[in-house]
């Protein structure tokens, strides 16, 4: 089922971490088999990842809430324990390979730790005034996205898209139904460890058109320096 916390979970993780930079794919997958690996690149992407899966996930270690820090350690020591060759086939972008390494980390996290959705409480609506965005910030009625946006999944086309300018991808969006109604779009913005510059890296909207306008209104944003400015 969609909701199920443990698809929940994995589509969480082939979120992530299929939207860290090509360089970090590259440090962590090498030039070869085995050849030319960067081990400590796996840190970054951990704490990238557990700071994506705490944000939206209730985490629990023992039977208490587990901390970042403890979540990414948990990611790093999977992700270590990705093989040579399934990890230089990631620089492939192959899709099965993405595949084997999320179900590989959700398997091992699944192992030490126990997930559940975080109770909606209606702090996140799908709605943009509603979502924390003062009304200039809003995605208007017209907007539209102007990137290529791209199935994340080559062979299997569903609600989760990949956003590029050019060859630079700027994020990522797709649909979970965490409360049975109303359509949610989560959104993502690629990391690669730039300064944020106060602009939120993941949140919600209430289509697929408005996800991709937010990525690219803040993608565009960090590109050109400009950081977010809050007044009242």
């Amino acid at each position: 089922m969609q909701d199920d916390i443990g698809t929940l979970l994995r589509s969480f993780l082939n979120t992530n971490l299929r939207s860290q930079t090509q360089r970090r794919i590259r440090d962590f997958g090498g030039y070869e088999i085995g050849k030319r690996r960067k081990p400590e690149v796996v840190d970054a992407i951990a704490a990238d990842a557990a700071d994506f899966l705490c944000t939206y996930l209730d985490i629990k270690a023992n039977g208490r809430p587990a901390t970042r820090e403890g979540v990414a350690f948990a990611i790093a020591q999977a992700l270590r324990n990705v093989s040579d060759e399934l990890a230089y086939r990631l620089t492939w972008r192959d899709d099965q390979a993405w595949r084997e390494v999320c179900e590989s980390v959700a398997v091992f996290l699944e192992g030490c730790l126990a997930f559940d959705r975080k109770p909606y409480d209606g702090s996140l609506t799908a709605r943009s005034d509603y979502n924390g965005w003062k009304s200039w910030e809003m995605i208007i009625s017209g907007e539209r996205p102007k990137g290529k946006w791209r199935h994340a999944w080559k062979e299997k086309p569903g609600d989760d898209f990949i956003g590029f300018d050019g060859d630079a991808c700027m994020g990522r969006i797709f649909k979970i139904d965490l409360t049975g109604s109303d359509e949610r779009w989560y959104w993502l913005i690629s990391a690669d460890g730039s300064p944020r510059l106060g602009w939120p890296a993941a949140g919600y909207e209430a289509s697929a058109r408005s996800a991709a306008c937010r990525v690219e209104r803040i993608y565009f944003a960090l590109v050109a320096g400009e950081g977010r400015v809050l007044v009242g």
